[in-house]
């Protein structure tokens, strides 16, 4: 079966299986045939803006949000599984971004808020705060795997082990008159905790709430579709529905943690503010692809 993931991106220095574009890093598919690539592109070129769109929304519900896309080796054996989606969401993206080459992009279709549909990596990573950590990472290595990915993957196995943790809403707000943006996703921990055949009562209590980022300074380059922010604090509100925190925990809710201020002062940071970086891939009145410094794509739809 032939099997196509993208390549990595690096907005400053494009491999050769990539093509630089005016809305940021192109990812080309690779380790796939080249009739298999022709026959996918010719398909979807040939779709409207709008069935490009429903195509992708499809996939995304096919895939929970991109949430059972598994791409890296490290989670064989499922590292196959929903491979020919991944290769269909890439193809998809690409082509309805074509419909906007050439064309000036409007800052001002990016203000509002946006509900995330669709992620082609951890769908928390969208996250200003994630972002941070991703830039900060760069491209430093780990054997033979990128620093960020490991730590990522690290980060899964900590609170996505026995189904421990689930993300809920994912969601930003931008404005991009008063450069800033807020983003947040709903958690939930212990949804589900019983002894597996024996049990029928839940061993761990239901709670969680939602996470939210700020970042300041948020400008765009309505050329190459660039934009740079700077993440501020982060903070752990209540969310109706879902129960909050047991014992001393709650304590710890409705609070800003400035991580800017604490970012800078761990030594390896050297001073340096927690900035990050990504790419407008296509917008319009009610869609939204953005692309991140690793070809890794976001998909969200504006909220009403």
């Amino acid at each position: 079966m032939s099997v196509c993931l993208p390549a990595r991106a690096n907005p400053g220095s494009l491999p050769a299986q990539r093509v630089a574009t005016r809305r940021g890093p192109t990812v080309r598919a690779t380790r796939c045939s080249a009739a298999s690539t022709s026959a996918t592109s010719t398909s979807v070129e040939a779709l409207s803006p709008e069935q490009l769109k429903r195509n992708i929304l499809r996939l995304g519900a096919l895939t929970d949000r991109g949430q059972l896309l598994f791409p890296q080796k490290a989670y064989a054996p499922l590292d196959m599984y929903n491979a020919k989606h991944k290769e269909e969401i890439v193809a998809a993206v690409e082509a309805l971004a074509k419909t906007k080459e050439g064309k000036p992009l409007d800052p001002a279709l990016l203000n509002g808020e946006w509900e995330c549909v669709l992620a082609t990596k951890q769908i928390f990573r969208s996250s200003p705060f994630f972002m941070a950590i991703q830039d900060a990472f760069g491209d430093a290595t780990f054997g033979d795997s990128k620093s960020s990915e490991v730590f990522f993957r690290l980060h899964d196995l900590q609170v996505m082990s026995w189904g421990a943790s689930t993300v809920g809403r994912v969601a930003q707000r931008i404005n991009l008159e008063n450069q800033t943006l807020e983003s947040d996703f709903d958690t939930i921990l212990f949804r589900s905790t019983v002894i597996p055949i024996l049990g029928w009562f839940k061993l761990l209590p239901t709670f969680g709430g939602r996470v939210v980022s700020f970042a300041e300074r948020v400008k765009l380059d309505p050329e190459s579709g660039r934009i740079d922010l700077e993440l501020m604090k982060t903070r752990v509100e209540r969310k109706e529905g879902i129960p909050e925190p047991p014992l001393f925990l709650p304590w710890f809710l409705d609070r800003d943690y400035p991580v800017n201020a604490v970012w800078k002062l761990l030594p390896w940071n050297k001073g340096r503010a927690p900035t990050a970086t990504t790419y407008v891939k296509y917008v319009d009145e009610d869609f939204r692809v953005m692309v991140d410094r690793d070809g890794q794509y976001f998909v969200y739809c504006k909220v009403a």
